[in-house]
C-alpha cells in the first residue's frame, strides 16, 4: 500500500509542488472561521525580537504562498515550521515555540510567548477575538513570510528529514542504502511511522520478535519518495478518501498505463458526487464509485483502506489487497440485479416509502444502538471483506444478528398491535439472497421440495434461498399466524397470542406446538376453516421436512417472520368463507 500511495505522489508532483506543506484546517469541518496571527519580528544581531502582533483573515492559497504550515510530530512538541495552530496552554505553546532555537535563531521563547499571550488578552477583552475561535499562529521575519524565505525552507526541509531519522534523540534511521519506493542506493530514512500513523512495526510491542532499533530497514525511503509519499496521502485526503456507508474509505488505484489519467477520472468524479447525500436517486452513491472504478481500465487493482480517527489516533480498520475492476464489475451487476428481482417480487404487492438495497447491514433498521442489539462495525468490517475476497460467510451468524434486532423491536409493541419490523425483516431477506447469488453464504443444505405447490412459483423466484420444505413451511406458518394476530387485533385490540411465539426464539418442537395453538386459538374465534389452502400446505411441508431441520432457533422466528411479513403478498392470499358462508 505505501509503494501505492508514492506511485500516486509521482503522478500528482504538479498538484503539489512543496509536498511537506499541510493545510492547518477544514474549514468544511469547522463551526467558526480561523484567524491568523501574525507576529512580526526583527533580527537584531542578537537576535530575534518581537516588533508587531496582529491578525488577519485566514485564506487556503496563503498557506503555500506564506504560511508554509506542517503539523507537528507530537501534541506538545515544536512543528517543523514557523506557523503552528495556537495550542491555548502555556507549557504547549512554549514547546510549539522552541522550532524558532531548531531552525537556527537565538530568541527569548519566554518574552515571545509573552507577548502572544497578552496580546490574545487584549483581543478577547476587547470584544475583537471571539472565545474558542480556531488561531493559526505565523511567524515574520524581517518582513518575510516563511514561504518567502528560502534559507528558511532548506532548514524547513533538513529538520523534518533529520527528525525522520532519529528514535528519540538518536539519529539512528539515517543511512545509506537501497530505498524501498524507488529501489535506488541513496540516503535513506527510516521513520516512516512519522509520516503515516497507522505504520507501526516500529512500535515497542507491535512486532515483538523485531529489533525496534532495526525496525525500520522494513520500509527505508528516500527524500524523493518520501516527498511522492507526502503528495499521496495529500491527494488521499483531497480526492481519494470516500464514504463507504458510513465509514472513511480509501481507493487507491494500482495501473498498468496512465496512473495520472486514472487519478483525474478520480478527481472530477470526487467533485461531482461531493456534497451529495447518501442516495440519490435509485444508485447508491456506493454503487456508482464502484461503478466508476470498474470502468478504469488502465487499473490493474484497487487497494480498499477502511481507515479511522479516534482520540487523535489513525488506525487502518480494514485492507484489502488487489481488487479487481471486473470483480466490481461482478458485485456492481449482481447486485442491481438481486435488487431488481426483490423488487419485483416484493415491492410491487407491498409498497414501501423507499427501495430495499443491499447495505451490508449498515441501515438504522439492524444496527446495533445504545438501547438494542443488532450489527456493530465490527461484523461490517467483516463482511466488506468477506464479500470483495469472496471468502464464506455464516448465514446463522448473520441471521442471529439480524434477529436480534428485529426480536427487539417486535417485543416493544406487537403484543398491543401485532405490528413486526417490516422493513428490517425484508432488507435481511434481500441482503442474504445477494450473499447467496454472490456465492459466499454458508449454509446447510438437504431436503426435497414439493412439486405442486401453489406457493412455488414465489419461492423460486429467489433463487434457492428457500431451499428446504421446513423454511416454505415456516414462511407459510408466518403467514397464517399474521393473518390471525390481524383478526385478533380487529376483534379485541390486542393481539395476546403472539406470547406463543416465544419473541421468534424457537426450535422444531416449538413449531409443532405453535401450529397446534393456532388452529386451536382460530377454532376458538370461530374461523378454523378459513384459510385451508395455507394450513394444508403448512403441514405439507413439515412432513416434508421430516424430523430433523438444519435450523437453528433464530433460523426457525427468521422464516416465520419472512412470512409474517409477507402475508399481504397476493401470492398468500385467499378467499375466507365465514359462518354464514358470506366471502369476507
Amino acid at each position: 500500500m505505501i509503494k501505492a500511495l508514492i506511485e500516486i505522489g509521482k503522478s500528482v508532483r504538479d498538484l503539489y509542488p512543496m509536498p511537506l506543506v499541510e493545510m492547518p484546517y477544514q474549514l468544511d469541518k469547522l463551526k467558526k472561521e480561523p484567524v491568523v496571527l501574525v507576529v512580526e519580528m526583527k533580527n537584531t544581531g542578537g537576535g530575534l525580537i518581537v516588533e508587531n502582533i496582529y491578525t488577519s483573515k485566514y485564506s487556503k492559497e496563503d498557506v503555500y504562498f506564506k504560511y508554509f504550515f506542517r503539523q507537528p510530530p507530537s501534541s506538545n512538541g515544536p512543528a517543523s515550521s514557523l506557523s503552528f495552530k495556537f495550542p491555548g496552554k502555556p507549557s504547549a505553546l512554549r514547546q510549539r515555540l522552541k522550532i524558532l532555537n531548531l531552525l537556527g535563531y537565538f530568541v527569548d521563547i519566554e518574552q515571545v510567548a509573552k507577548a502572544i499571550e497578552s496580546k490574545i488578552k487584549d483581543l478577547v477583552d476587547t470584544g475583537s477575538l471571539g472565545k474558542n475561535v480556531p488561531m493559526l499562529v505565523v511567524f515574520k521575519i524581517d518582513g518575510k513570510w516563511p514561504a518567502e524565505n528560502e534559507s528558511l525552507k532548506k532548514a524547513f526541509t533538513k529538520n523534518f528529514l533529520d527528525n525522520l531519522g532519529k528514535r528519540g534523540k538518536r539519529p539512528v534511521w539515517k543511512v545509506d542504502g537501497v530505498c524501498h519506493g524507488c529501489g535506488k542506493e541513496t540516503t535513506v530514512y527510516g521513520g516512516v511511522g512519522n509520516l503515516l500513523k497507522f505504520y507501526t512495526v516500529d512500535k515497542h510491542g507491535y512486532a515483538p520478535e523485531i529489533n525496534p532499533r532495526v525496525a525500520w530497514k522494513q520500509y527505508a525511503l528516500c527524500e524523493e519518495c518520501i516527498f511522492d509519499l507526502e503528495r499521496g496521502k495529500r491527494a488521499i485526503d483531497d480526492f481519494l478518501t470516500w464514504n463507504f456507508y458510513g465509514k472513511d474509505f480509501w481507493l487507491l488505484p494500482v495501473t498498468i498505463g496512465d496512473l495520472r489519467k486514472v487519478i483525474d477520472r478520480f478527481r472530477t468524479f470526487h467533485q461531482r458526487i461531493s456534497g451529495k447525500t447518501h442516495t440519490e436517486g435509485y444508485e447508491a452513491l456506493e454503487d456508482r464509485l464502484l461503478d466508476e472504478a470498474s470502468r478504469q481500465h488502465q487499473v490493474y487493482s484497487y487497494h480498499f483502506v477502511f481507515t479511522r480517527k479516534e482520540n487523535q489516533a489513525f488506525q487502518i480498520i480494514l485492507h484489502i489487497e488487489e481488487v479487481l475492476p471486473s470483480l466490481l464489475r461482478e458485485y456492481v451487476a449482481i447486485k442491481r440485479e438481486t435488487e431488481d428481482k426483490f423488487k419485483d417480487s416484493i415491492f410491487e404487492a407491498i409498497p414501501l416509502k423507499d427501495r430495499i438495497k443491499f447495505n451490508f447491514f449498515t441501515s438504522n433498521n439492524l444496527r446495533a444502538t445504545s438501547q438494542k442489539p443488532g450489527f456493530q462495525d465490527t461484523d461490517f468490517y467483516m463482511l466488506v471483506d468477506k464479500v470483495f475476497r469472496r471468502a464464506p460467510v455464516d448465514e446463522r451468524y448473520l441471521v442471529k444478528k439480524a434477529m436480534l434486532r428485529i426480536s427487539s423491536d417486535m417485543q416493544e409493541d406487537s403484543e398491543k398491535t401485532g405490528r413486526i419490523p417490516l422493513w428490517s425483516i425484508l432488507e435481511t431477506l434481500l441482503s442474504l439472497e445477494f450473499l447467496l447469488k454472490w456465492g459466499i453464504l454458508k449454509r446447510k443444505t438437504g431436503g426435497n421440495i414439493m412439486g405442486n405447490s401453489p406457493y412455488g412459483e414465489f419461492f423460486d423466484k429467489h433463487d434457492g434461498f428457500f431451499n428446504h420444505p421446513a423454511k416454505r413451511g415456516l414462511v407459510l406458518l408466518g403467514v397464517l399466524v399474521q393473518n390471525f394476530l390481524n383478526y385478533q387485533y380487529k376483534e379485541r385490540g390486542s393481539t395476546p397470542f403472539i406470547k406463543v411465539l416465544k419473541n421468534l426464539r424457537l426450535n422444531q418442537e416449538d413449531v409443532k406446538k405453535v401450529y397446534v395453538a393456532l388452529q386451536n386459538k382460530m377454532n376458538e374465534y370461530g374461523i378454523g376453516h378459513w384459510w385451508g389452502k395455507l394450513r394444508e400446505f403448512v403441514g405439507l411441508s413439515f412432513i416434508e421436512a421430516g424430523d430433523n431441520w438444519p435450523l437453528s432457533p433464530e433460523e426457525v422466528g427468521f422464516y416465520i417472520a419472512i412470512g409474517m411479513a409477507l402475508h399481504s403478498h397476493p401470492v398468500f392470499s385467499e378467499k375466507r368463507e365465514n359462518e354464514s358462508n358470506e366471502v369476507v
